[in-house]
């Protein structure tokens, strides 16, 4: 999918400007009935799946490897396998790609191969059992908005025998402190911390895909097949963010969701008794819509079997995002 500007959260920040920016995570669908039994059980199926951060365009990265005994795979492993051109997902020579992922994808010494190697980099919160050697502070701009919250930006040894970079961040909002490890190093730190809160997004499409449209089991028993079912998933996911594009550009837009979205934020802050002006932006903008609404899904599920033309069936959905 083609990224809009308009909708590209990190356009802003033109210290990303050559990044391709994913989110990454392993997801279950419940075990297909003639799957085969492990331990006189059936074992649900894994999926590695990432999300683009820029344009929301999903994409199925690998069907776990349980062959033998294995009845789950390690995310680090599970990426290991995969080869630098699908880690990089068609990004043009040159250009550098991030990925966000949680504790499970943490491997330094893998990190920093695909990094010279490839040119893919990684972000992750750090594990709690870590005891990083640290090397060296970083410079950072502690005037500029986006850094609000960072405490330090070191670099750290690791037991790999590599370098990494750590960021201590304390959010100005809740008072949690955040500690987040990364291969990049020519970011500002603030906005690292960015990064790694957008990671939620793909979390919340895992939920669209459960609970909105009803995928919760594999389909078939064959990888082909379960490779087949994701890709299927992908498409569906993509083709309704395409959709819901060409709805809004007719001038229907959900505007009572983000006027809930706003107030949750606003009633965040006057909790927290913090002022606006202090915090960067991507604390106190309204996020986007990470998810397909229910009144969106429902309306399009019904019109796909209905013999109804473009114009008539418009008219429905504003009649439906008006109503309470």
């Amino acid at each position: 999918m083609r990224t809009n500007k308009d909708t590209d959260p990190f356009a802003k920040y033109p210290e990303l400007n050559g990044y391709d920016i994913h989110a990454g995570d392993g997801h279950y669908h419940s075990s297909a009935v003639h799957d085969i039994r492990k331990d006189g059980k059936k074992h649900a199926t894994q999926h590695f799946y990432s999300v683009d951060l820029r344009s929301h365009a999903l994409r199925h990265l690998t069907v776990a490897d349980t062959s033998g005994t294995r009845k789950r795979e390690h995310d680090t492993r599970a990426l290991k396998r995969l080869e630098i051109t699908t880690l990089r997902q068609s990004a043009p020579k040159g250009r550098k790609v991030i990925y966000v992922w949680d504790r499970a994808g943490i491997d330094f010494f893998q990190w920093f191969k695909w990094k010279h190697l490839g040119g893919i980099y990684f972000i992750s919160r750090e594990k709690k059992n870590m005891a990083p050697m640290v090397i060296g502070e970083m410079y950072y701009d502690k005037k500029d908005p986006v850094n609000k919250g960072v405490q330090k930006f070191q670099i750290i040894g690791c037991a790999a025998g590599v370098i990494m970079h750590r960021v201590v961040f304390k959010c100005p909002i809740t008072g949690d402190t955040f500690n987040f490890v990364t291969s990049l190093r020519d970011i500002p730190p603030g906005l690292i911390a960015y990064l790694y809160r957008t990671r939620w997004d793909i979390e919340k499409i895992f939920d669209d895909i459960k609970n909105k449209l009803a995928e919760k089991k594999s389909w078939a028993t064959s990888d082909i097949a379960k490779e087949m079912q994701a890709q299927f998933i992908c498409i569906a996911h993509n083709l309704m963010m395409i959709f819901e594009g060409c709805i809004e550009k007719e001038g229907i837009i959900n505007e009572l969701e983000n006027i809930r979205r706003s107030n949750r934020l606003e009633s965040v802050l006057a909790n927290r008794k913090t002022k606006v002006k202090t915090l960067p932006d991507f604390l106190v903008q309204p996020k986007r819509a990470t998810q397909r609404s229910v009144k969106f899904i429902r309306w399009l599920r019904n019109h796909l079997f209905m013999n109804t033309s473009w114009r008539e069936a418009l008219g429905p959905l504003q009649r439906i995002y008006a109503a309470f």
